[in-house]
């Protein structure tokens, strides 16, 4: 089986990804939106709706900074914690492209999904 990540771990870097292994573009499609897209907003931050762009900014722009701050990496190092934050603007777009799914790349997704359970 195959790790359902989109980018290397670093302590395996030769490891074969499955959305490397993919032989057409419907099938890189299915990787990168029903595994690699899905478990990336798993547990993402949310704003209310209506929140002026210029306050999502500030804190997106924050949270950015606080994961790469020195401090609070060492206290997640020490916590065996990784941290691997992905931007705002990545999860806007993530969410944005499932939202415009077609009804047919809809449901080969479902099929796929029902299949694994």
């Amino acid at each position: 089986m195959l790790p359902a990540t989109s980018k290397a771990h670093p302590d395996l870097p030769s490891a074969p990804i499955a959305i490397n292994m993919s032989k057409s573009e419907e099938s890189r499609w299915l990787n990168q939106s029903g595994i690699h897209d899905q478990s990336a907003i798993l547990r993402p931050s949310a704003l209310p709706p209506g929140m002026p762009k210029d306050r999502v900014k500030i804190l997106r722009t924050a949270l950015q900074h606080t994961m790469k701050d020195p401090e609070f990496l060492s206290e997640a190092k020490t916590g065996n914690l990784a941290i691997d934050p992905i931007s705002g603007d990545e999860i806007e777009k993530m969410i944005g492209g499932l939202v415009k799914m077609e009804p047919g790349q809809v449901a080969k997704l479902r099929e796929i999904l029902l299949l694994a359970k």
